[in-house]
């Protein structure tokens, strides 16, 4: 147990949910205060240095982002665009801190078939841009608009040539790993499977089970995925992950469980938190059953 009785992992949850409700000196404080109990992952000092840069602590959000990147941090086009670091462009350090982090990208990726990695992550673009935007779309046009029915179809001309072009990958090369083609690029073949017609998900859901299987993609993904197609055939889904909306009401709903007092056990086992807190996101109350 830690300061004021607090573990790191307490005092880091703390922190963050600190930098969401915008309190950016407490949150950097809380971040101090988890480091002095443990040292914290790559993500951890980003998040400290994002949050020192907000309360204007320069200096001290430039040594975490530092501690960042010697110990792996490597997405450097985030690093480059997120606007929490604006203030840090201006410093003599941040030059340093860009080669350090593009280093680590490099030596990470020397073995990648990088032309395969620049198509894919050319496909998460297509894919996830008017995803990304519909929120907005649908604010200012109205849900079941003509506006809105014309976007969707948009995503939906963009959808089909994502699956064809993915497809072809996946026949050709099979499920590509991270250690292959990164991060970025083996989410962007998992986000194109996920809104397949059925058929093709339960197709190719081997071969993710496999990438799964050897460490290569993330089992929380084929979690979500198998839940998807127990859905779509009328069939209980097993970790939890499927909501819908009750049409009455509008309100987001948890899809039938196999088994609610197995399911926290089988997230578990992928990665996954607990579903209480997963179904409070979505405005949810579920408790597992004593």
């Amino acid at each position: 147990m830690g300061l004021y009785g607090q573990s790191f992992s307490e005092l880091s949850k703390r922190a963050f949910e600190e930098y969401q409700n915008g309190q950016f000196a407490a949150s950097a404080d809380s971040y101090r205060q988890a480091f002095d109990l443990s040292e914290g992952r790559t993500s951890d000092y980003y998040n400290a240095a994002c949050s020192y840069a907000l309360s204007d602590q320069a200096d001290k959000a430039l040594f975490y982002l530092f501690l960042a990147a010697e110990k792996g941090w490597r997405n450097i086009d985030h690093l480059k665009t997120d606007k929490d670091l604006l203030s840090l462009h201006d410093k003599e350090e941040w030059a340093e801190v860009l080669n350090q982090v593009q280093a680590n990208k490099d030596a990470y990726e020397k073995d990648f078939d990088k032309e395969l990695q620049q198509k894919l992550e050319h496909i998460y673009i297509r894919d996830q841009t008017l995803r990304q935007l519909l929120n907005e779309a649908e604010n200012k046009f109205g849900r079941g608009s003509a506006e809105m029915n014309y976007y969707w179809s948009l995503i939906q001309k963009e959808d089909s040539i994502c699956e064809s072009l993915i497809l072809e990958v996946l026949d050709d090369r099979g499920w590509p790993g991270k250690s292959l083609v990164g991060g970025k690029a083996n989410l962007a073949v998992w986000l194109v499977y996920q809104h397949a017609p059925l058929e093709i998900q339960e197709q190719y859901l081997p071969l993710l089970k496999e990438s799964v299987a050897k460490g290569e993609s993330q089992g929380s993904h084929l979690a979500m995925s198998e839940d998807r197609i127990l859905m779509r055939k009328g069939q209980a889904q097993k970790y939890g992950s499927q909501i819908t909306m009750d049409p009455d009401t509008g309100e987001n709903t948890l899809y039938e469980l196999q088994d609610p007092s197995k399911v926290n056990e089988y997230r578990a086992s992928v990665g996954l938190g607990p579903l209480q807190e997963y179904a409070k996101r979505f405005g949810i109350e579920w408790q597992p059953p004593e």
